[in-house]
């Protein structure tokens, strides 16, 4: 408690925050996994468990595209820079675990000022001849426990957890910047995007369905639950749809190269598994995973846009609204809703992608005055879909009734059990640091600028309880002003909170260029609009 005290008043942050987490040891491995208990055999089985078999493509679906086919020498070619590789080792972040070669980020910001030279050096030579070192690409894979309250002995609540190379990693970083200058995605996609976030695809969901509502027409929302969308891309597709966009042959080369030729082991304690090689999907961790699965789905997005079908906001198709492998879709008809769950499966079939049929559901989001009687069933692949009164959209509760008291409610019981721990286990620091850990754990209220339509009880209660964890983490009575002491301990109030989180959206979406948050921002219909300008005037 001292060393974090005294870290905290010198301001070295990365300190303070790196003896915090030292406080959470790591987590003892079970004695067996699934009946099996030698770490080698565990690995192995991790290793099966992990691993993902390719599924064959439909003959046809992957044609020959132009010119890069054609072998022109026209295409200039790619170089990178020194000054490029600095800048990704700047902005990369610390305290992560090493790969094989057990070097981390560290060792790179401290190398020297030629570092980046050399690496610069090294990997225009990779992408000049399509080839990357063995060592270099090689990645230990790790089990990590999905859910701590489930069962540690289940090999089904492990995740994989990928380590590279350093040196791996600086290069993704460098070809992650030169994707991005190739490939735009549509604006119905909201995951791993600039300027967009969950709450921005929550946001659209919810302006969309109140528009819709408001002038007494249902809105029937189905939502779509993809199993393993990344371990499913298939290489072939993917390096086609690098060819579509006019990415470099030399840059598609070198993630040709890379994803056929990594060597991948599963490492339980101190045993490892027999090397594999990935078949299908990106890889796991990589810094430019996102932007290329983001790529294979494009077009599926894209087609449902392009579609007559489905819900419109002031002439923006809205009938589809994506975060990464989350997608949602959005009609005023069963009829419309069908159309486009069939432009779903046939895409899926065609890009050896599955939808799980048993977690895809939809919901009917209705007026008062116009509530369907009859609601004809939704079907996907012929599994007929549950329809349900409430689903968890990217964390976020979203009710039949578009009411907030459930989400409001899940956030309080999130903020009781972190400031019960907080006040639990740092119950002898000092005040400075117990205010650091309180803004850092209690302060996030994640998606509380999207809270329109609630109780004033179920309000109160969530302010209340903030209220409270500040009182019992700094010791003091119950009945102290709230307002006092959060002046006191120049802390923002509850309501103070509230207005930056609504002001920061606010900013985000006026100033986005995303056609979809654009037309939310430019509705001054929006009731979301019109709760923002309450909360800043004070009257929330």
């Amino acid at each position: 408690m001292d060393i974090l005290a005294t870290t905290h008043d010198l301001k070295y942050f990365k300190d303070f925050w790196k003896n915090v987490n030292k406080l959470n040891g790591k987590p003892r491995l079970p004695v067996s996994v699934n009946g099996v208990s030698e770490p080698r055999a565990i690995a192995e089985m991790f290793k099966d468990h992990f691993r993902v078999p390719s599924q064959p493509l439909i003959p046809g679906e992957v044609a020959e595209t132009g010119a890069q086919r054609n072998g022109d020498t026209d295409i200039p070619l790619i170089h990178i820079t020194a000054i490029e590789v600095a800048k990704v080792i700047r902005h990369m972040t610390r305290g992560k675990s090493p790969g094989h070669d057990g070097l981390s980020i560290e060792h790179l910001k401290y190398a020297g000022a030629h570092l980046p030279d050399v690496l610069a050096l090294l990997f225009n030579l990779c992408i000049r001849h399509s080839y990357l070192p063995p060592d270099l690409i090689k990645t230990i894979v790790v089990p990590i426990v999905k859910n701590k309250t489930g069962d540690p002995s289940d090999k089904t609540n492990y995740r994989p957890i990928s380590l590279a190379t350093i040196t791996a990693k600086v290069l993704d970083g460098v070809l992650d910047r030169r994707l991005d200058e190739h490939i735009t995605l549509h604006d119905a996609q909201f995951g791993f995007q600039k300027g967009l976030s969950t709450e921005s695809a929550i946001l659209a969901l919810k302006h969309t369905i109140r528009y819709y509502t408001d002038r007494s027409t249902p809105v029937y929302a189905c939502f779509l639950d993809l199993s393993k969308a990344f371990d499913l891309v298939s290489y072939p597709m993917l390096w086609d749809k690098l060819d579509r966009v006019g990415v470099p042959i030399e840059l598609k080369g070198i993630f040709r190269h890379w994803y056929e030729n990594q060597d991948n082991c599963v490492r339980w304690g101190d045993e490892c598994s027999a090397e594999y090689r990935l078949e299908c999907g990106v890889r796991q961790g990589g810094l430019t995973s996102p932007r290329l699965f983001n790529l294979y789905v494009d077009g599926l997005i894209r087609e449902l846009s392009s579609m007559h079908a489905g819900c419109s906001i002031d002439g923006v198709n809205v009938n589809n609204i994506s975060y990464a492998d989350d997608m949602v879709l959005l009609s005023p008809s069963i009829s419309a809703l069908r159309r486009l769950l069939l432009v779903c499966e046939s895409y899926a079939l065609a890009h050896v992608l599955k939808y799980n049929c048993k977690k895809s559901e939809f919901m009917v989001f209705t007026a008062t005055n116009n509530y369907p009687r009859v609601v004809p069933p939704v079907k996907l692949n012929g599994t007929t879909l549950s329809r349900v009164r409430q689903y968890k959209y990217l964390g976020h509760i979203v009710t039949e009734d578009l009411k907030d008291d459930q989400d409001i409610e899940r956030e309080r019981r999130a903020l009781a059990v972190r400031s019960n721990m907080i006040a639990r286990r740092f119950a002898r620091a000092s005040e400075q640091v117990k205010i650091t850990l309180f803004k850092a754990f209690c302060q996030s209220f994640y998606s509380g600028s999207l809270w329109v339509k609630y109780t004033r009880t179920a309000y109160s209660t969530l302010r209340v309880q903030y209220n409270n964890a500040f009182r019992m983490l700094m010791r003091l009575p119950w009945h102290c002003s709230a307002s006092g002491m959060f002046a006191e301990a120049r802390v923002n109030d509850f309501y103070a909170i509230m207005r930056k989180k609504v002001a920061s959206l606010m900013n985000r979406v006026c100033g986005s260029c995303n056609s979809i948050l654009r037309a939310v921002g430019e509705s001054y219909e929006c009731p979301i609009s019109h709760h923002w300008t309450t909360v800043l005037v004070g009257l929330g």
